[in-house]
């Protein structure tokens, strides 16, 4: 099997070259010939995607975290090429929905493992006991024994997002967040950036245009999903299916601070579908018209304002999943391949 492997140094809290050596060891010890390549740049992963599908490559490996997987995305669409995670990163998302093995970021213990990750690029040996490169190796094992199959993507402005695409708060809070401190702190940063941000952020009138039906509200935050979790812990679209060929809008009403705080607990008691203050919205396509210009981030990157036109390509990227899968998150039709 022909591999790459494109690693970001800068995802993350740690850099993780020991973890990801013992990979592609394990991956040639199974027959596969597998090249590793560093990102340099923002970006740069789709460039290198798209070399490597121009070079005979089979699977793409994305090593990082949920940008690091959007942007190899970006580089595979719409070819046979599969793309393979290893969670090197700050959330996750990804593994984390689907059942790949990844160190949630909101759990105490992950900082001490990545510490240790970390310990041993500066010593430059491996430690015996490494919890991290134990996840990597059962991440890399998905890889090799898990099924193929297709999923839709979202789309704005002709670039694509695999998980979701948010307006107005989170991006705001996406966009306030430095690189330090995202090393400092991993997803404890959005944490601190969303309390901050959540007592001055207020409401804005926008208006909604989904497959055509208009609907005007006022809100501070709207996620657009193409799978359930949000930042690895939170299901915002309960009710998403990654190749359903619809995207999942959550609308936030409501201002202040403890507003924010009781949506945050109804969405991580799955209570928030009942919420009369949320709405919430299947689609194939929805444009976003708003009386301020609202920021907006793609799978955790900030992208653009609105006014915004989000469509889903159906069907369109090739991913690697685990044996078994989240049930409500693939339609009962699909189709699941080895590789």
């Amino acid at each position: 099997m022909q591999a790459e492997l494109i690693y970001n140094p800068y995802s993350g809290q740690v850099i993780v070259r020991h973890e990801l050596d013992d990979v592609v060891a394990l991956l040639s010890r199974c027959g596969w010939s597998v090249s590793l390549r560093e990102t340099r740049k923002p970006s740069e992963a789709t460039e290198l995607a798209r070399n490597a599908v121009n070079r005979g490559a089979k699977v793409v490996i994305a090593a990082g975290g949920d940008g690091t997987v959007s942007e190899v995305a970006n580089g595979l669409l719409n070819t046979e090429v599969a793309l393979g995670v290893l969670p090197v990163g700050t959330t996750n998302s990804w593994a984390l929905q689907m059942g790949i093995p990844a160190l949630n970021p909101m759990l105490p213990g992950t900082t001490v493992f990545k510490l240790i990750a970390g310990l041993e690029e500066r010593i430059e040996h491996p430690l015996p006991a490494n919890y991290y490169r134990k996840v990597l190796l059962e991440a890399a094992q998905v890889v090799i024994e898990g099924h193929t199959v297709v999923v839709d993507v979202g789309e704005i402005s002709g670039r694509y997002f695999l998980m979701w695409a948010g307006i107005g708060l989170d991006a705001a809070i996406i966009k306030s967040i430095s690189s330090k401190e995202k090393r400092a702190l991993g997803s404890w940063a959005y944490v601190f950036n969303a309390i901050e941000l959540g007592y001055r952020y207020s409401s804005t009138d926008v208006w909604l245009k989904l497959d055509g039906e208009v609907v005007k509200t006022s809100t501070p935050l709207i996620v657009v999903s193409n799978i359930q979790l949000y930042g690895g812990v939170m299901a915002i679209g309960a009710k998403a299916c990654v190749n359903d060929a619809k995207l999942d809008v959550c609308v936030f009403k409501g201002d202040g601070f403890f507003t924010f705080v009781q949506h945050a607990m109804n969405v991580l008691s799955l209570r928030h579908l009942r919420d009369p203050n949320i709405e919430y919205y299947q689609c194939s396509e929805i444009v976003v018209e708003s009386a301020c210009s609202l920021p907006v981030h793609m799978d955790g990157d900030p992208f653009t304002k609105t006014p915004v036109a989000i469509r889903t390509i159906p069907s369109s990227l090739k991913v690697i999943v685990p044996k078994t899968v989240p049930g409500n998150l693939f339609s009962p039709s699909t189709c699941y391949s080895r590789l």
